[in-house]
């Protein structure tokens, strides 16, 4: 369909309408009627309401012209006739075809729902008049976008086919190309530093830096930016206070694959600190002041630190409620290239808290909220406190993200309203699963769980699971706020079942039931101190041909044991991040004994703990370290610790590249069986973790999915061994620990966490028992 340019149609209307009224003005003569002829997308009326023509009207030529030019201004209209017939003045209009179709293929780098947002502000999509000017400035706002990539090939194609009812069908095809890639990054005026010192923190990298896992070399051009900028902050960290950069071109070799970058800079000299000086109104002693100010005389200036001492010195004034201070420096720079600094500081009035107002909190009640804030409305308002709130309110793990502001109290200069707006994430989970673990075999499982249950921040939950070798059933309930001073309270009812007689684990079956109470007393914001009782029923019936460990044990002790076992817990733990961790630490020390009111005596004693580091401020690149310690031994009557407490190691849980509890000690049989050894367990556990996570670059969602390089180390011993038994050695031997070294990929999904595991061992021995590829579902690691 051929349309005519708007200024052709206008001149033609023009010249058309002129010699009409030459004529129709000769005449003299009144309009009994208007008619529009070619009207198919506009409504008749609006037409005539923009025409604005009466029946029996004077001719107006100067009206006529109007009307023309408001027809024209609708955007429905590629061209218009008029004249006059017996007395009729028409209007022949034909109009521009409306966009009965719009279809987007081929992009992947912008997502399709954005590129239609962007259209439907361009004013093109299904329904609105075809303008071809604003393909033209969308085909040319797509390239900038892809340019700004890196996509230097991609293109653009727009097609257009005619529909019947005038109407355009738009086919917008994309061919994104390739990333082009960086070649060379040249520092023009450099003379201090080389250029592998100034681009060692550069995200971007020259083609040849090898990394599966990155993008370094391509090109981009917000990447670069950052780059630069990370360039100016180097200068200044080091003292160059006159640094500037003069230029930066971007060079394209013809086929558009490869990228020069040339960035040129002026250094200036170095600056050192001469003197430092305080100002302005200082409402608390200098001392507290000075104590954050670390510069002294000969120091090379440095842009970081003083950006960190205008932090301390702001949090400093802001604890003793001046939250509004404005701190400043100005540096005077001498010509022997030193620099006076003064730290001027405006503390403003005291602030108090006037109200805390939740929100996003649809499900999570006030309560729960209120009661984690140290900030408390009508106090005085301090950085520490509000802090300290919006950290305790993120290790509920109820919460994605958790922001607190401030808002000032119109009309006042000394209040503000603390706004704590959370983004709620689900807490609850109904799980019913089939699968298969390495570990357990075939693995059946029901579980329902809600950490928030009906938004009161109490946990109950209920767990079913069943295996080749095990069925657990958990019935628990905890209130972590069973007095408005922070004592908790717990229960918890189980069953469980096991039956080892098909993994590496000697032949023996073991039912437990056992009801219990805990409570929990809080010391300090991150540790508590958690006392239990459990009262525990334990029933062991042996294999056909039992080992001398477990027979020894069941022909001293029985095989029904009713145990009162009491525990002592302190943990402290400040990790952030809910399922996966993305900062933080938490440790657990754990005293369980058996009393002597039961049938057992005996006790164990548990240490773990695991720290998490953040590499870049990101979330995505993580460094983890998690160790685990565990004792038992018998007391008074129960010389022998019992071997269905024992620790195991290997395997998924623990020392991943070993089949499941597989380490350690062997049991022993009489000389008249035919049975071989098979893990004994051990009352000593040592184990260790070493993760580097790292994101993939195809995934989006990095809060679900975690992929780490990983070492693990550990075993399990004995400090007492059957005699004769040549498997067993008593004590802890280090040499004996094993290591593994493999890669690890974890995904939370709707249904259970499910990991897996790759790893190979680093100094596995004659009849270890390895396995290469490990997963599981249902917990994570």
């Amino acid at each position: 369909m051929i349309l005519p340019a708007c200024r052709e149609v206008y001149v033609k209307v023009v010249s058309a309408v002129l010699l009409a009224l030459i004529s129709v003005q000769s005449v003299a003569k009144n309009i009994e009627d208007v008619r529009i002829d070619g009207l198919v997308q506009m409504p008749s009326d609006r037409a005539f309401d923009v025409i604005g023509f009466d029946q029996n009207e004077a001719y107006d030529s100067g009206k006529v012209y109007q009307a023309i030019n408001s027809l024209f201004n609708t955007g429905y209209f590629s061209d218009i006739d008029v004249y006059e017939e017996n007395d009729v003045l028409i209007f022949d209009v034909a109009e521009r075809p409306s966009i009965g179709n719009l279809t987007i293929e081929g992009n992947n780098l912008i997502k399709t729902e954005d590129l239609q947002r962007g259209l439907t502000l361009s004013g093109l999509e299904i329904g609105e008049i075809y303008e071809p000017e604003t393909l033209n400035q969308i085909v040319q706002e797509l390239q900038r976008q892809y340019y700004a990539l890196g996509r230097y090939s991609a293109k653009v194609d727009i097609l257009v086919d005619e529909m019947p009812r005038n109407r355009v069908a738009i086919a917008i095809n994309i061919d994104e190309g390739d990333t082009a890639k960086i070649v060379h990054i040249n520092i023009v005026g450099n003379e201090a530093y080389d250029e592998e010192t100034l681009t060692k923190d550069f995200e971007s990298r020259e083609t040849g830096y090898w990394n599966p896992f990155s993008s370094a070399d391509e090109y981009g051009k917000a990447k670069i930016q950052g780059d630069i900028n990370k360039l100016k902050s180097y200068y200044l960290d080091n003292g160059y206070l006159d640094f500037d950069v003069v230029s930066s071109q971007v060079s394209l070799s013809a086929d558009k694959k490869d990228v020069y970058i040339v960035i040129n800079v002026n250094e200036g000299k170095s600056y050192s600190v001469n003197q430092v000086a305080l100002s302005g109104s200082l409402p608390i002693p200098e001392d507290r002041i000075w104590k954050h100010i670390d510069q002294q005389e000969g120091d090379v200036f440095s842009r970081s630190q003083v950006t960190k001492i205008i932090e301390d010195i702001s949090t400093e004034l802001g604890d003793d409620g001046y939250l509004f201070t404005n701190v400043n420096v100005i540096p005077e720079k001498l010509d022997d290239h030193t620099v006076n600094l003064s730290y001027q500081i405006a503390p403003g009035p005291k602030v108090y808290v006037r109200r805390i107002v939740f929100s996003g909190n649809s499900e999570t009640q006030d309560e729960v909220l209120r009661r984690e804030m140290t900030q408390f409305e009508g106090a005085l308002a301090t950085h520490s406190k509000i802090q300290s709130s919006k950290r305790r309110i993120e290790r509920l793990g109820f919460f994605g993200s958790v922001d607190l502001k401030t808002r000032p109290v119109p009309g006042t200069t000394d209040q503000v309203d603390l706004d704590v707006v959370v983004l709620e994430q689900p807490s609850g989970s109904i799980q019913a699963s089939i699968g298969y673990s390495e570990a357990d075999g075939t693995v059946l499982g029901f579980g329902i769980s809600k950490r928030n249950f009906m938004g009161t921040g109490n946990k109950l939950s209920f767990n079913a699971s069943r295996t080749n070798q095990r069925q657990d059933y958990t019935l628990s309930y905890d209130n972590p706020y069973f007095t408005v001073d922070g004592v908790s309270r717990g229960f918890q009812l189980f069953y469980q079942t096991s039956d080892h007689a098909d993994d590496d684990v000697e032949d023996y079956d073991l039912d437990k039931i056992g009801v219990g109470v805990n409570y929990g007393y809080p010391i300090s914001d991150t540790q508590r101190l958690n006392f239990g009782i459990t009262i525990k029923e334990t029933s062991v019936k042996l294999g056909y041909d039992p080992s001398n460990e477990t027979n020894d044990y069941v022909t001293t002790y029985g095989d029904n044991y009713d145990d009162i076992i009491a525990s002592l817990t302190w943990s402290d733990s400040d990790l952030i991040g809910g399922v996966l961790p993305t900062n933080g630490y938490s440790t657990r020390a754990t005293l369980e004994v058996a009393t002597p009111a039961g049938d057992q005596e005996y006790a164990k004693l548990g240490l773990t703990s695991q720290r998490y580091w953040n590499m870049g401020g990101s979330n995505l690149w993580l460094f983890r370290l998690k160790g685990r310690l565990g004792y038992g031994a018998g007391y008074g009557d129960t010389e022998n610790f019992p071997f269905f407490e024992n620790y195991f190691a290997g395997g998924a849980y623990s020392v991943r590249g070993y089949k499941a509890s597989s380490l350690g000690p062997k049991n022993s049989y009489p000389s008249t069986s035919s049975n071989t050894s098979s893990a004994l367990g051990g009352n000593i556990l040592v184990t260790g973790t070493a993760e580097f996570i790292f994101p993939l670059p195809m995934v989006e969602d990095h809060k679900s999915v975690r992929t780490a390089f990983f070492v693990d180390g550990g075993s399990v011993f004995t400090d007492s061994c059957f005699a004769g038994n040549t498997e067993c050695n008593e004590g802890i031997d280090f040499a004996e620990i094993r290591y593994t070294a493999g890669l690890s990929w974890t995904w939370i999904t709707p249904i259970a966490p499910l990991s897996f595991n790759l790893s190979r061992p680093l100094n596995s021995k004659e009849g270890d028992k390895t396995d290469f590829f490990q997963f599981q579902l249902g917990t994570t690691f």
